[in-house]
């Protein structure tokens, strides 16, 4: 054969096939319309109720079926026209043409969940695992655990807790957007200690006001406090939207409550007290439930304690006279308000120029001030105290009563304080053999201020021994360090601080830092725990510029000032600030530093003074 008919040959077979592939894909064409149209008309004889006509013709339209969309849009109408065995035949027959279609075998495992037949929806949805139709095979697992736990009398709860069950409610929650199961792998997290996993699945929408409170709990568990934040505004929002339509599990007392805490656990303390007054404010036409009596109760503590240290007396008392009235055996709010009854009471020693104006009858506005200062009466602190111990006994309450007679009683000397709590230690002892935890953290206090280290370091140390074993042949503070998480964070402050004062530079540092960074629990930089005390806080600030860590003791610092409410202390902070920066030869720093603290709290002496010196050496230059 000659090229020129070979060429002839191939182009005549190209145009023949091309002629081929038109025909057949216009047949397809006119079919799929065909089929359109049929569709069409059954739908409309099944609005017109005539359900044999569009039965009779849908089977004609089975026939002609030639992909699994066609036949997925016949299975829908048996469904709907209540032939639930024609329409399972029709998927079968589809599938035996095409049995990896993932469309056809969701449809079809959608089906047999219907109809309850769990063991052969198991073998179907199994298929489509790892696919988008994974939910499927989620709701098959999760359906037949609970069957399995209904049949052998076994909480299904159980069931979910297992590790097997997290991909399946994650696979769950992506096809149905059903936030329940979204919380079920935040709850998984939580109870095996992932915070941060927990919190990585924070969502990016609420389905309603219950979701954002959760999310709120779970970063604010996390130590994701701007997110709680967030999600609290969005629960807050949500509610609103729904007054008196629904039953929410939150309410305003909780939302305020985790709201001002985790402001408190970012050190904005003003945005804390700002986020309750809206509470405090309204009390008498807030509708509280009883589960949210304690939170209540909290928040107004909360905003009593920030009016202490504001120096708002008058807002101080009335906070406090409420919780007393309508919580009668509320400890916190009894042992503040027996420490407002005791610091009212107490009379400031004056000078001569004060005592002079006195004596000759005249009074300034500051004298008058003072004078006319909120007082509430000592024997109304104790006969409440007293009341609520015959009620409850508690230990706390005991330790304030003891405390307020110490403080009150000028009878009583210190050698007699001594024999006293040397006596209540000793009877103290509990069935272990374990010191009354309470009562020796009072005892060390006593001791501490009175300056009886040696006393001080046996208690201490006979009792942390008690708590846990110790090898005799180890170093104890290696121990004790190591042990840490199983004491309560006061008992590792007396631990840091004995560490300091016997000169132990290094556990003196690891142990301030534990409890300054490490004790809540949260592992992120800098964050600082909401328990420690700022004094504990204070003596880090000082162990670091003492190994010369400026930068730390600076950064530390500041933090403590932002987390502080009371004046004083943030003075004594400033003050401290001011003083590395005066070392360094920051002038200007300095002087700014010493004036704030001077402004916070006048009466402290040794940052006036310093302010002086500085404005003389900066006046010099």
């Amino acid at each position: 054969m000659s090229r020129k008919e070979l060429k002839k040959l191939i182009l005549t077979f190209l145009l023949f096939s091309f002629i081929l592939f038109c025909f057949s894909s216009c047949r397809m064409r006119a079919e799929q319309n065909s089929l359109t149209s049929q569709f069409d008309l059954i739908d409309a004889l099944v609005m017109q109720n005539q359900m044999q006509s569009a039965l009779k013709e849908l089977r004609k339209a089975e026939k002609r079926a030639y992909d699994s969309w066609t036949y997925i849009g016949i299975y829908k109408r048996y469904m709907s026209l209540g032939e639930s065995k024609l329409a399972e035949k029709v998927l079968k027959k589809a599938l035996k043409k095409n049995g990896g279609n993932i469309e056809l075998q969701a449809v079809y495992a959608a089906f047999l969940l219907r109809e309850g037949r769990l063991g052969e929806a198991g073998k179907a949805a199994e298929k489509l695992r790892g696919t988008k139709y994974a939910s499927l095979y989620s709701e098959y697992i999760l359906r037949n655990s609970a069957e399995k736990a209904a049949a052998s009398n076994e909480k299904a709860f159980t069931f979910y807790t297992q590790k097997e069950y997290y991909q399946i409610f994650l696979d769950a929650y992506k096809t149905s957007k059903n936030a329940v199961l979204l919380r079920n792998c935040a709850v998984f997290n939580l109870l095996n200690g992932e915070y941060g996993l927990a919190a990585a699945l924070y969502p990016g929408f609420f389905q309603d006001a219950d979701d954002a409170y959760f999310w709120s709990m779970v970063c604010y568990d996390a130590g994701q406090f701007y997110n709680a934040i967030e999600a609290v505004d969005n629960s807050r929002r949500l509610m609103t939207g729904y007054q008196g339509t629904v039953s929410f599990k939150t309410s305003p007392v909780l939302l305020t409550a985790l709201e001002s805490d985790s402001y408190m656990a970012v050190s904005e303390m003003e945005a804390a007290e700002n986020a309750r007054r809206g509470i405090v404010m309204n009390l008498d036409e807030l509708k509280v439930r009883k589960s949210d009596e304690e939170y209540l109760s909290n928040i107004i503590l909360n905003s009593a304690k920030w009016a202490e240290n504001q120096g708002m007396d008058e807002q101080n008392a009335d906070l406090l006279f409420y919780v007393v009235n309508r919580w009668p055996d509320n400890i916190q709010g009894l042992i503040l308000y027996a420490d407002f009854a005791y610091r009212s009471n107490l009379e400031r020693e004056e000078d001569t120029e004060i005592a002079a104006l006195r004596k000759a009858g005249i009074q300034t506005l500051e004298m008058e001030r003072y004078d006319s200062r909120r007082k509430i009466p000592m024997s109304d602190a104790l006969y409440r105290i007293e009341d609520s111990i015959r009620r409850t006994n508690d230990p706390y309450l005991n330790i304030a009563k003891l405390d307020l007679r110490y403080k009150t009683d000028p009878s009583i000397s210190e050698k007699d304080k001594n024999r006293d709590l040397w006596n209540m230690l000793e009877n103290s002892l509990n069935e272990d053999g374990e010191l009354k935890g309470l009562l020796v953290q009072y005892a060390l206090n006593f001791l501490l201020k009175t300056k009886q280290y040696d006393d001080a370091w046996k208690l201490f140390y006979d009792h942390v021994t008690d708590l846990s074993p110790y090898d005799s042949k180890r170093d104890f503070w290696e121990q004790f360090i190591e042990k840490a998480r199983g004491y309560e964070l006061p008992m590792m402050e007396f631990g840091a601080w004995f560490a300091a004062y016997n000169k132990l530079t290094e556990e003196a540092l690891r142990l301030h830092e534990y409890c300054v960074y490490e004790s809540a629990g949260l592992l992120d930089e800098g964050y600082i725990s909401q328990a420690v005390s700022t004094s504990t806080c204070l003596n880090l600030g000082s162990i670091y510029v003492s190994l010369g860590k400026k930068a730390k003791a600076l950064d530390l610092y500041g933090k403590v000032a932002g987390r502080e409410s009371s004046n004083a202390k943030r003075s004594e902070v400033f003050y401290r600030i001011a003083c590395i920066y005066a070392g360094d030869g920051d002038i200007k720093n300095a002087l700014r530093s010493a004036e704030y603290a001077s402004s916070l709290y006048p009466d402290n002496a040794r940052a006036s003074m310093l302010k002086d010196r500085l404005s003389l050496t900066g006046s010099t230059r």
